[in-house]
């Protein structure tokens, strides 16, 4: 069922372990049953009405996509072709490099939303932009982030502005590799090997990667270094100005998503060129529109350039449902960051518990220093129990929140991130220091008492 109750849910519960892995393993039984799944990695009921409406030869797919942009590199990936169908942008290419096109539209994010396949199945037609809501979303991000309106843009998806935000890089240093510095969310990873001419992955992301990211811009030159403050889903906070200063003395940008962190808790501004955040997260709190920003650093490496992606914008009834939802996103922080924060220390102290990872347990000086004024440590946590390759599966079941993906929701969700995002490369998560069998918790704004109560009868 979809995680909320909305055709446009971005979540969809997984109420067992078994229907965890059987959606990993693409077993026909757990995929039968879904109504609903991450946009980026399922295909929304309404996209695939949309596909069946576009005409296609025999041997042929196609996938529709938010601008012309999109749908054109998606061909050029697929040695297909870009058609525009009656207002709609979309990508035909042979049925056999399917999986192609399903990984570009995961990866980078640019898709059609379900909101823009709605209208354009009930009307044939879609809404125009609507720039005056646009300009106010933006400067409500100005408010937050401390980033000039006209240095914001908007994207389909906080992916899509990760993957602009490469572009971005690449294109000022072309031919050059990128870092990836922290164990970083898997798609972001991806971009950079995928899409790249290659990734110089620092998994620890602390200080002795620092002393191996000194000495490799010394010998080569970079397009860009990626990180997350925190991180996903260790929750690890990287020395941010130390690396942005390394960085800055060789010319390199510094690309941070703070999906995590918030733009209420921390000010990292001084210390990026670009801020990549999901917008789908904790700014909607919702759970049912997709979106993303990307901030250019008025003051950074980038400053006399366009904002990257400008021209993609958010699709208008995508916007209004986001407009609408920001409106509480400081209110909802403060009290989702003081949930998160009593939960951290509780599952600390449980004797079935191994490990807590969260911020504000053993706080840095360095998000000490980037906290801002009434900013707390963010709503994510995660935590690994004693024996969890037994008993976290228990845990899981037990536990009386909602099972699904994604985070920032004003309802907790719980998630068995390393299995989701990593199924297939389990053995290698674990050797960068990822558990399989962590759970992440997206803490919400419920009554601590009843947080409490449902947290200790799942660990009981």
């Amino acid at each position: 069922m979809p995680i909320p109750d909305s055709a446009h849910a971005v979540s969809v519960c997984l109420p067992t372990w078994a229907d965890v892995v059987g959606y990993e393993e693409k077993d026909g039984r757990i995929l039968a049953k879904m109504q609903t799944g991450y946009p980026r990695f399922f295909l929304h009921p309404l996209i695939n009405q949309v596909r069946a409406r576009l005409p296609a030869k025999a041997g042929q797919e196609v996938l529709p996509f938010a601008s012309a942009v999109a749908a054109r590199q998606c061909a050029a990936m697929t040695g297909g072709q870009a058609q525009q169908v009656e207002g709609l942008w979309a990508a035909y290419f042979p049925t056999e490099v399917l999986a192609v096109a399903r990984a570009y539209w995961q990866h980078t994010g640019r898709i059609l939303s379900s909101r823009a396949a709605e209208d354009w199945l009930t009307s044939g037609r879609l809404q125009p932009k609507d720039d005056a809501l646009d300009q106010v979303m933006r400067e409500r991000l100005a408010g937050w982030s401390g980033a000039p309106a006209s240095r914001i843009s908007l994207h389909p998806s906080g992916m899509a502005a990760i993957f602009s935000a490469f572009e971005a890089v690449t294109l000022r240093r072309q031919g050059r590799r990128n870092v990836m510095f922290g164990f970083p969310y898997t798609d972001t990873l991806k971009i950079l090997e995928k899409f790249g001419v290659g990734v110089e992955f620092l998994p620890q992301g602390d200080q002795s990667d620092l002393e191996r990211l000194k000495r490799l811009l010394q010998t080569e030159s970079i397009a860009g270094i990626f990180c997350e403050f925190p991180s996903n889903p260790l929750l690890q906070v990287p020395h941010l100005p130390h690396l942005h200063a390394l960085a800055a003395a060789h010319g390199v940008p510094v690309i941070v998503d703070d999906t995590i962190g918030t733009f209420h808790n921390v000010n990292i501004l001084p210390h990026a060129d670009l801020i990549a955040t999901s917008l789908t997260k904790a700014i909607s709190g919702e759970g049912d529109v997709m979106a993303g920003s990307l901030v250019i650093n008025p003051s950074g490496l980038l400053a006399d350039q366009p904002t990257p992606g400008r021209d993609s914008g958010l699709y208008a009834a995508d916007l209004k449902v986001l407009e609408r939802n920001s409106r509480d996103f400081p209110t909802r922080m403060l009290q989702a960051n003081a949930n998160a924060e009593r939960l951290a220390r509780f599952l600390a102290d449980h004797p079935t518990i191994e490990e807590v990872f969260y911020p504000g347990l053993d706080p840095s000086t360095v998000y000490q220093d980037l906290q801002k004024p009434g900013g707390g440590f963010g709503a994510v946590l995660s935590f690994l129990p004693h024996q969890g390759a037994t008993s976290t599966p228990h845990i899981f079941e037990r536990l009386n929140l909602s099972r699904g993906i994604s985070l920032g929701t004003h309802y907790s969700l719980v998630c068995p991130y390393v299995q989701l995002a990593h199924y297939h490369e389990l053995d290698w998560a674990r050797s960068c220091g990822i558990d399989p069998f962590l759970l992440r918790i997206s803490v919400g704004s419920e009554p601590w008492p009843t947080l409490k109560e449902r947290f200790t009868r799942a660990l009981s």
